[in-house]
């Protein structure tokens, strides 16, 4: 007989993750817009709108764009910071939302991301280290041997592998908030438990999921910005862009949290038959 560890892992069901985390959101879409309103798309047109992104000049060639780059982020890198800090907030508010059965109120799930915050934030400079050292570690190795193609090849290699991790400790955010799990370290281990076995098929879902965003994030900047040029002018354009693009990603944070917890609670076993509930 078969033993619990030795056990088939749940094959994930991309379809299904997605329709469960579609009519949560859709049942709860007020609760949701408000959450992301101030935890995301907020600090986003904030950032975009006091402190912008430096226009490269025309002709300058990559050392000096990179230089600007580096000049503007080693000037407002702590509007970064606090942005980010209340990112990881919300977003854990927002799987608290998704993920905890007891059905928190909107306060209560807030709370609930401010006590899981130093998780999340632990879990992130973890996976930060893991990844930038994956992607590096091959392209410095073969670098040694002078080769371009080798430090290419290597590069490449790095970023798949990189991709695998990152699908293998994608689950380590909800396994703070349903399963309690406070450790960092604990939590992407348990995530790596979680995705044993779906690796790819949860990398291809997060990979289509993220695509699909990006793209309608670009197009609706493009027109939006070519009709609110026209209608109102370059400033007014600017500021209307900037608004738009932080509420699809605001949009965009929404989903991946119900997608992300969604498929955990997949994996774990524990189907939510009560999806779409309201939240409270």
């Amino acid at each position: 007989m078969n033993s619990p560890a030795s056990a088939t892992p749940p094959r994930f069901d991309s379809n299904r993750a997605w329709q469960d985390a579609s009519a949560a959101v859709a049942a709860n879409r007020d609760v949701l817009a408000a959450l992301a309103g101030v935890f995301v798309v907020l600090p986003t047109f904030a950032l975009t709108v006091l402190v912008p992104m430096p226009e490269p000049q025309a002709g300058a060639d990559l050392d000096a764009i990179l230089k600007g780059t580096q000049a503007y982020f080693a000037e407002f890198w702590p509007w970064y910071l606090l942005a980010g800090l209340i990112n990881i907030v919300g977003t854990m508010a927002l799987l608290a939302l998704f993920g905890q059965t007891s059905r928190p109120t909107v306060g209560e799930a807030i709370r609930t991301g401010l006590a899981a915050a130093p998780s999340g934030i632990g879990v992130q400079v973890l996976q930060g280290f893991l990844l930038f050292g994956v992607v590096l570690a091959p392209a410095t190795i073969l670098g040694l041997s002078g080769s371009p193609g080798l430090v290419a090849l290597g590069a490449l290699t790095g970023i798949g592998i990189a991709a695998w991790l990152w699908a293998r400790t994608s689950l380590a955010s909800p396994a703070i908030i349903v399963q309690g799990v406070r450790n960092p370290i604990t939590a992407l281990q348990r995530s790596f438990a979680l995705t044993k076995g779906n690796a790819g098929r949860l990398l291809l879902f997060f990979f289509l999921l993220v695509l699909a965003f990006v793209i309608v994030t670009q197009l609706s900047a493009v027109v939006v910005g070519l009709i609110a040029q026209a209608l109102a002018g370059a400033d007014a354009s600017t500021l209307i862009s900037a608004l738009v693009a932080s509420v699809l990603q605001g949009t965009m944070s929404v989903y991946l949290a119900g997608a992300v917890t969604m498929s955990h609670r997949q994996l774990i076993g524990t189907g939510r038959p009560d999806v779409p509930g309201v939240f409270g």
